[in-house]
């Protein structure tokens, strides 16, 4: 990871980015650079810690949120990344069901319904 995208982080994003123990949870308002310190920290993950993609969860609740984080994980990490795990809540429980429904009896065709569906 470039060291000069580190050195843009105030101490407490940089703290942030650079976790050593476990899990992280940024909780923070808007405006606040959450996503800045989400998509650094991927980046040092992968780059500096040489953890697959694979193996890291980014969440959000909004799909603007989500396509952001994903814009710019595109943009930081070198070509050729795939796999990212980054999706809104709900959008990580459709995942899952759909890549393991089947293990518990689901049909790999079920459909998600909107309010207005299920009122229907």
């Amino acid at each position: 990871m470039p060291i000069e995208l580190l050195e843009q982080l105030n101490k407490t994003q940089k703290q942030a980015v650079t976790h050593e123990n476990g899990p992280l949870l940024i909780v923070a308002g808007a405006g606040t650079g959450k996503t800045t310190v989400l998509i650094n920290r991927l980046a040092y993950l992968i780059l500096e810690k040489g953890i697959k993609t694979d193996e890291v969860l980014l969440l959000t609740f909004t799909e603007k949120a989500a396509g952001e984080m994903e814009e710019r994980a595109d943009k930081i990490l070198p070509y050729g990344y795939v796999d990212l795990w980054i999706n809104t809540f709900h959008g990580f429980g459709e995942r899952i069901l759909r890549e393991f429904g089947l293990d518990i009896g689901l049909s790999s065709n079920f459909k998600l319904l909107s309010e207005t569906d299920q009122w229907i």
